[in-house]
C-alpha cells in the first residue's frame, strides 16, 4: 500500500512539474496607411532611393515567384495601378495568387538596372499574407506596344513564335548556369528579347518550335526590353509556325561576327568591321573606315550567315545607314551560291538602287524594304561592300539588318 502511494504521489509530482508551452505570437506588423504601387513610382521619381521609416502599407497580388527558378529570393506583385519587383531577404514562403499586405517600414525603394524594386523586404516581419489562390488575369498585348512602361507587369501574347535560327538552342546555358536571350516574334516582324536564368527548371528545354502564346513579366535592362516566362506551362505554343524573321543582325551583343557573319577583305588594308556606340547611341552598330591618318585602299566585305528562304513567299531586305565624309558609296548585294572565303568566287546581284541611302553627316536613314522574292531560295547570303581610295573615303555605319519572311 505504501508503494502505491509513493507512485501516485510521483506521478502527481512530474505532471505537475511539466511545462506549459504557450504558442508564440505571431510577427504581426502594425497597420499603416495604405499605398498604391503607382504612388511608389511618383515617390521615387521626385525623391530618388529612399527608406522607410513609418507605418505605410503597400496591398498587391503575387504574381510571379520563386518556384520554376527564373527569379531568386524575389516576386512580382501588382495592383490596380501597376506593378513592381520585391526583394526579398531570403526566399520562399510566398507564392503567385497570394494577396499581401507589405509593411514598408525598415523597406527600401531603389533601383537596379533602371528597374524600381522594393528591396530588403523580410517575407516573415514584413509580410501578412490575406488570402491564397487569387486570380490575377495577365493583360493581353502585342510586342510593338509593349514598353518600359509596363515594367513589372504581367503580359500575354498571342500568335508568336521564337525565331527561325534559334529554334535548336535551349531557353538558358543549363551546364554553366548562365542567362540567356532569345528572340521572340510575331507575325509583323517585331521581335523582343525574352532572358531566361540559367538556374531555371527549364533552362535546358529546348524552345519551343511551334507558335502560339506565352504569359511574361515585362522586365528591361536600362531601357532595353527583357521578358521573364512566368512558368514553364504558359509556353503553349503547339500551332503551325508562320513565316516569321528569317534574319536579324542588330549588333547589341557588341560584336560584328556572331551569329555567323563573316568579314572578308578582298584588299588588306586598316579599313574593318567595327562596333560603336560613337554619337551617344544607345545599342551599338557596325561601323567602317578607310582613314587612320591617311586613306587606304579598301575592299572589305561584311557577309551574312546564310539564310533559308525557300519556304518564304515574299521575303523582304532591310538596314538602318549613316555616313559622314567623301567617297565611294556602300553596296549591297546578294547570292545564292556564295559558299564561304572570297566573295568574288561566287555570283552576286547588286541591290544598292533598290535602298535608301543616307544624306551624308551621320544622319540615319532605313533603307526601305528591298524586295528579294526572286531569292527565295535554300542559301542565300546578303552583304555590304566598303571601298576605299588612297585619295579618299567614307566612315559608313550600318544597324539593325533584317530579313522579313
Amino acid at each position: 500500500m505504501k508503494n502505491i502511494i509513493y507512485l501516485s504521489v510521483l506521478f502527481f509530482a512530474v505532471v505537475s512539474c511539466k511545462k506549459e508551452y504557450d504558442t508564440p505570437p505571431l510577427n504581426t506588423p502594425a497597420l499603416g496607411g495604405a499605398v498604391t504601387i503607382d504612388s511608389l513610382r511618383q515617390l521615387y521619381q521626385a525623391n530618388g532611393p529612399m527608406s522607410f521609416s513609418g507605418d505605410v502599407d503597400l496591398y498587391g497580388i503575387v504574381t510571379m515567384d520563386e518556384n520554376d527558378g527564373n527569379i531568386y529570393k524575389s516576386v512580382y506583385i501588382q495592383d490596380h495601378t501597376s506593378a513592381i519587383n520585391v526583394r526579398l531577404k531570403t526566399g520562399g514562403g510566398v507564392y503567385v495568387g497570394d494577396s499581401i499586405r507589405i509593411a514598408l517600414k525598415g523597406c527600401y525603394l531603389n533601383q537596379y538596372s533602371g528597374v524600381m524594386q522594393l528591396d530588403s523586404v523580410d517575407a516573415d516581419w514584413h509580410i501578412v499574407k490575406q488570402s491564397s489562390d487569387n486570380t490575377f488575369l495577365p493583360e493581353l498585348t502585342t510586342i510593338d506596344q509593349v514598353t518600359t512602361l509596363k515594367e513589372s507587369e504581367l503580359v500575354q501574347f498571342d500568335n508568336v513564335q521564337f525565331v527561325q535560327w534559334q529554334i535548336n538552342e535551349t531557353y538558358a546555358d543549363k551546364p554553366n548556369l548562365l542567362s540567356k536571350d532569345v528572340l521572340l516574334e510575331d507575325m509583323n516582324g517585331n521581335t523582343v528579347v525574352i532572358r531566361t536564368s540559367g538556374y531555371a527548371s527549364f533552362a535546358d528545354q529546348p524552345l519551343a518550335q511551334g507558335s502560339g502564346s506565352i504569359v511574361c513579366i515585362v522586365g528591361h535592362f536600362n531601357g532595353e526590353l527583357q521578358l521573364l516566362i512566368r512558368s514553364y506551362a504558359e509556353i503553349n505554343m503547339n500551332g503551325a509556325r508562320f513565316t516569321g524573321l528569317a534574319l536579324n543582325k542588330d549588333f547589341n551583343d557588341d560584336q560584328v561576327t556572331s551569329g555567323g557573319w563573316t568579314e572578308y577583305q578582298v584588299i588588306p588594308s586598316i579599313a574593318v568591321w567595327e562596333t560603336s556606340s560613337a554619337g551617344g547611341a544607345p545599342n551599338p552598330y557596325v561601323q567602317i573606315s578607310n582613314y587612320n591618318g591617311v586613306n587606304n585602299v579598301s575592299d572589305n566585305w561584311l557577309i551574312s550567315p546564310s539564310v533559308d528562304l525557300s519556304g518564304s513567299s515574299s521575303p523582304r531586305f532591310s538596314f538602318d545607314n549613316a555616313y559622314n565624309y567623301t567617297g565611294a558609296a556602300l553596296e549591297i548585294y546578294i547570292s545564292s551560291n556564295y559558299v564561304s572565303g572570297d566573295p568574288n568566287g561566287a555570283t552576286w546581284t547588286n541591290l544598292t538602287g533598290f535602298a535608301n541611302w543616307s544624306g551624308g553627316s551621320w544622319n540615319w536613314a532605313n533603307s526601305g524594304e528591298i524586295d528579294i522574292s526572286s531569292f527565295n531560295l535554300a542559301n542565300v547570303h546578303v552583304a555590304f561592300r566598303y571601298q576605299g581610295s588612297a585619295s579618299d573615303g567614307r566612315t559608313w555605319e550600318i544597324d539593325n539588318i533584317l530579313i522579313k519572311g
